[in-house]
């Protein structure tokens, strides 16, 4: 004899939620640290470039915390919490892409950004 079981949805959603926000943790590999590549970009340059990163996301419809996520650092040797930024490899790229300033580094970059 066959038996239906119940399951709660909201146990189910919960369950998924949690797989996707895994899922896309996974794919953040990419922080702020990582433009020190580019040479001479000021904090200005850099959070404008990441509000204009997550402005092109919303404008194309994509769900911009797929790509970008605020982290808080704590520096135990300077007692300080200071804000950063895990991103995706596309999210990483597009910021980069939105830098206003170029150097050989960052031609670099953009050019292997091309090939893609």
């Amino acid at each position: 004899m066959d038996t239906i079981s119940l399951y709660s949805s909201t146990e189910f959603q919960l369950s998924i939620g949690e797989f996707e926000d895994a899922f896309y943790n996974a794919r953040r590999r990419y922080s702020l640290r990582h433009l020190i590549f580019s040479g001479d970009v000021t904090q200005e340059n850099i959070l404008d470039a990441l509000q204009k990163s997550i402005q092109i996301c919303k404008l194309a419809g994509i769900n911009s915390r797929h790509h970008f996520k605020k982290i808080y650092v704590y520096d135990a040797d300077l007692n300080t919490i200071c804000i950063d930024w895990c991103m995706s490899k596309k999210g990483f790229n597009l910021m980069v892409m939105q830098l206003p300033s170029l150097n050989e580094k960052l031609a670099r970059w953009l050019w292997k950004l091309a090939d893609l």
